[in-house]
C-alpha cells in the first residue's frame, strides 16, 4: 500500500530509534491524509444521498494515470493536462449521479435502492479500472511532480518528500475550505441539511438532487486531485483505487458514515498503523496484518463502526 511505498523510496533510513520512529510517523500522515481525504469523501456522499460509493479511490487512480500519459506519451503541456483530466473526472462524476440517483429511485423500498447502488458501486469501479487497463496498460505510472526537488532533510534527522508536503498541505487546505463552506454559507448549511433529514430539506424547498449532484462532482474532482498529488511518491497501477477506496470506505465506517470528522481521524490512524506495522513488523505483511486488525475491530463492534446503520440494521 501507499506507506510501505513510500518507504521503500526514501533513501535516509536512520539507526536511531526515535528518529526511525519519527520518520514512520511522517509517512504515516502523508499515507493517512489520503485516506482521510477518501474516508470523508464516502462519509458526505453517504451523508447527503444515503449512497455507499466505493469508487471513490478509482477516480484518484484514473486522475494519476491520465496526467501521466497525456504529459509523457501525448506531450501535453502540464496544467492542459491536469485541466483536461479534471473536465473529464466531473464529467464521470456528473454522469455517475445520474444513473445512481435512478438506480435508487427506481427501488421499491428505501433499503433495496441502497443495496442496488451499493452494488453498482461495485460494477462501476471494475469498468475504471477496465478502462485504465485499456488506456494506460498494466504498469505502474506517476503523474509528473507538482513540486520538483529533493526530500527535505531536518537536523534532527527527519525528513519527507516534496510531495508528501504538497499531500498534506492539499488535505489540511481542501478540510478547512469545507469546514468553512459548510459553517458559513447558505448553500452549504442547505448542504448539511440534506444530510441531516433528506425528506425535511425537501419540505422547506431545498433542491436535494442539485446538492447530490454538487457533491458527486466536487468529490471526483478532489480524488483526482489528491491521486495527481500522491502518485508521484507511491506509483499507480490500474488496480490501486481499489486500496485507496476499501481502506477509504473502513475509515468512513469507523465515523459511522455519518460523521466526516471522525471519518478523517480514522484515516490518518490507518495511516499511522500501517507506517508503524511495515516499519516494526513487516512491510511485506503490513496490509495483511492491518486488516486483520480493523477486521477484528468491526466483528467486535459493528454497531459502534457504522456497518450496520449503514446496511438499514
Amino acid at each position: 500500500m501507499a506507506a510501505s511505498s513510500y518507504r521503500r523510496r526514501d533513501p535516509h533510513q536512520s539507526s536511531g530509534g526515535a528518529v526511525k520512529f519519527g520518520n514512520l510517523l511522517i509517512a504515516g500522515l502523508v499515507t493517512g491524509s489520503i485516506y482521510a481525504v477518501f474516508a470523508v469523501c464516502v462519509a458526505i456522499w453517504y451523508r447527503v444521498s444515503n449512497i455507499l460509493n466505493l469508487a471513490v479511490g478509482d477516480f484518484a487512480m484514473f486522475g494519476a494515470l491520465s496526467v501521466d500519459y497525456l504529459f509523457r506519451v501525448e506531450n501535453w503541456p502540464l496544467p492542459a493536462a491536469i485541466a483536461a483530466t479534471l473536465a473529464v473526472v466531473a464529467a464521470f462524476g456528473y454522469a455517475y449521479d445520474q444513473v445512481v440517483l435512478r438506480l435508487a429511485q427506481d427501488g421499491k423500498r428505501r433499503q433495496e435502492g441502497i443495496v442496488i447502488t451499493f452494488f453498482f458501486t461495485f460494477a462501476l469501479a471494475f469498468f475504471i479500472d477496465g478502462v485504465a487497463k485499456i488506456l494506460f496498460g498494466t504498469d505502474v505510472h506517476a503523474a509528473p511532480a507538482l513540486w520538483n526537488g529533493n526530500s527535505l532533510t531536518f537536523a534532527t534527522g527527519l525528513h519527507i518528500e516534496r510531495a508528501g508536503i504538497l499531500v498534506l498541505g492539499c488535505a489540511l487546505i481542501s478540510g478547512l475550505m469545507f469546514a468553512l463552506y459548510i459553517h458559513y454559507t447558505l448553500s452549504g448549511k442547505a448542504m448539511e441539511a440534506c444530510g441531516e433529514n433528506h425528506l425535511g430539506a425537501r419540505i422547506v424547498g431545498i433542491d436535494t438532487r442539485r446538492y447530490r449532484r454538487l457533491i458527486f462532482v466536487v468529490t471526483a474532482i478532489l480524488a483526482a486531485i489528491f491521486g495527481i498529488a500522491e502518485s508521484p511518491i507511491t506509483g499507480y497501477t490500474f488496480l490501486s483505487g481499489a486500496t485507496i477506496s476499501v481502506t477509504g470506505f473502513i475509515a468512513a465506517a469507523y465515523g459511522g458514515f455519518q460523521k466526516p470528522g471522525r471519518a478523517l481521524v480514522a484515516g490518518l490512524a490507518i495511516g499511522i498503523l500501517e507506517a508503524l506495522l511495515g516499519g516494526y513488523v513487516s512491510t511485506t505483511y503490513a496490509d495483511t496484518l492491518m486488516y486483520a486488525i480493523l477486521a477484528a475491530l468491526v466483528l467486535a463492534r459493528p454497531r459502534a463502526m457504522g456497518f450496520e446503520s449503514a446496511v438499514g440494521g
